[in-house]
């Protein structure tokens, strides 16, 4: 073991708090993890893993209260409890679980890799790293390694939070631990889906989402998540999610007018843990050809409705679409486009430059129109539902209703692109018998 440089991280009252809590109540109290391998790495981490031998309720209730933050369980069954804290400088979090084994050593040794696997004692002098595995010397060579052969058997979401953090950090993963992730990949499979979910967003919220894809299809993970049906094209899906994401870092400089508007929409949380961007880039993979066959990922992943609906309309096919309103000069089928998508539309027109299936000019118009005068709240149709009553001369019901859906379908297409074109449209329907039935 050796000292751990600078002592101001082990100074911090947080910790000092703690030291003393643990030492009043006879315990022992170690720092662990993931907060200690950002610190060597100069990362930020406000999220601290704390393993204690004993007083499991006592100490993280006392912490709660003397520091001060709010307390609540985990898992009270394994005595995992959290503590946050929220302030000026942002929300901290600390977890506190049993020791697991009979030192911090056998601890150490049950984790998932060898970069998590390293401990301050916050009892005595302190200061120094435990680290029994070497992560340190995996930490300097950017590698990803299992802590045993048995990591991914005790809990296969390892095998996600592998790619995960090989996004993360910008590391390899090592050659053993790539070939126990391949052989095990089947394990997934014991994974609850909202676990996956998780993960998967998380890895594909880091640049870079290609290597990560790519990750996940060679090791035989995917298959478990999704059988894809487009196993003999996989590469020009991942370039298409590749393309995706450069599109979106670069939308700001390509229309520095809707910098801000692009990035509210490509950070907006569609449900917890799922925002638009990493959505959108799992969507580019799929392809656009994926349009009602996104129903078993749903389902995997337990995507709520909202995330459910948007992913299907990524991937959904819009070629005829796009030739209809690059020959246009209203701008009316614009509004249309992106009002009967919302709020997807934005990130279809992407997928559809990254994919090659718009042209450059039509791509353009599009994405300027929506930055620049597209409204959600706009109104709906050129005419009322009281306006179609009263040229068509019948009471509400049916009829009425199925007139609007033929005039809606009329200004999305462009061919009714003003009132009075939409007043002779829906006159022309006197003439049809079954809009009137």
């Amino acid at each position: 073991m050796e000292h751990y440089g600078s002592g101001k991280f082990t100074e911090r009252d947080d910790l000092f708090l703690i030291s003393e809590l643990a030492a009043g109540l006879g315990v022992d109290a170690y720092l662990v993890g993931g907060c200690l391998r950002d610190h060597i790495l100069g990362r930020e981490n406000n999220d601290l893993d704390f393993a204690i031998s004993g007083a499991w309720k006592e100490l993280p209730a006392a912490f709660a209260e003397r520091l001060p933050g709010s307390f609540f369980w985990l898992n009270e069954k394994r005595r995992q409890a959290r503590i946050v804290r929220k302030g000026g400088q942002g929300t901290k979090v600390y977890d506190f679980a049993p020791l697991c084994g009979a030192s911090i050593e056998d601890d150490l040794a049950r984790r998932d890799f060898t970069i998590n696997s390293l401990a301050i004692s916050l009892c005595g002098d302190g200061a120094e790293i435990i680290d029994p595995l070497l992560g340190r010397d995996d930490l300097r060579m950017g590698l990803i390694r299992a802590c045993g052969r048995k990591s991914f058997d005790d809990d296969p979401l390892r095998l996600l939070r592998a790619i995960r953090f090989a996004a993360e950090l910008g590391f390899a993963i090592e050659e053993k631990t790539w070939d126990s992730i391949c052989m095990k990949s089947s394990l997934l499979q014991q994974v609850a889906g909202e676990r996956i979910k998780d993960e998967l967003f998380r890895t594909l919220a880091f640049p870079g989402c290609g290597a990560s894809l790519k990750r996940l299809w060679e090791s035989g993970l995917w298959a478990e998540i999704y059988p894809a049906p487009y196993a003999e094209t996989m590469e020009g899906h991942i370039a298409c999610a590749d393309e995706a994401e450069r599109l979106c870092s670069e939308m700001g400089h390509l229309f520095p007018e809707g910098r801000e508007r692009l990035a509210v929409y490509l950070n907006r949380e569609v449900e917890g843990g799922v925002s638009t961007l990493p959505l959108l880039k799992l969507a580019a993979f799929i392809g656009v050809d994926g349009e009602g066959k996104t129903a078993p990922l749903v389902e995997r992943l337990r995507l709520g409705k909202e995330a459910g609906r948007m992913i299907d309309l990524l991937c959904r096919d819009e070629k005829e679409s796009f030739r209809i309103l690059d020959r246009n000069s209203s701008e009316r089928p614009f509004y249309r486009f992106f009002r009967d998508r919302e709020p997807a539309g934005p990130g279809m027109l992407i997928i559809a430059g990254a994919c090659s299936v718009i042209s450059g000019p039509c791509f353009s118009r599009l994405l300027g129109f929506y930055i620049k005068r597209y409204d959600p709240q706009e109104g709906d149709l050129f005419l009322s539902g009281a306006e179609v009553m009263e040229i068509l001369s019948v009471p509400p019901g049916k009829a009425v209703g199925e007139a609007m859906e033929r005039l809606r379908k009329a200004e999305g297409s462009g061919f009714v692109s003003s009132r009075e074109e939409a007043r002779v449209f829906i006159k022309n329907l006197l003439t049809k018998e079954e809009a009137m039935r």
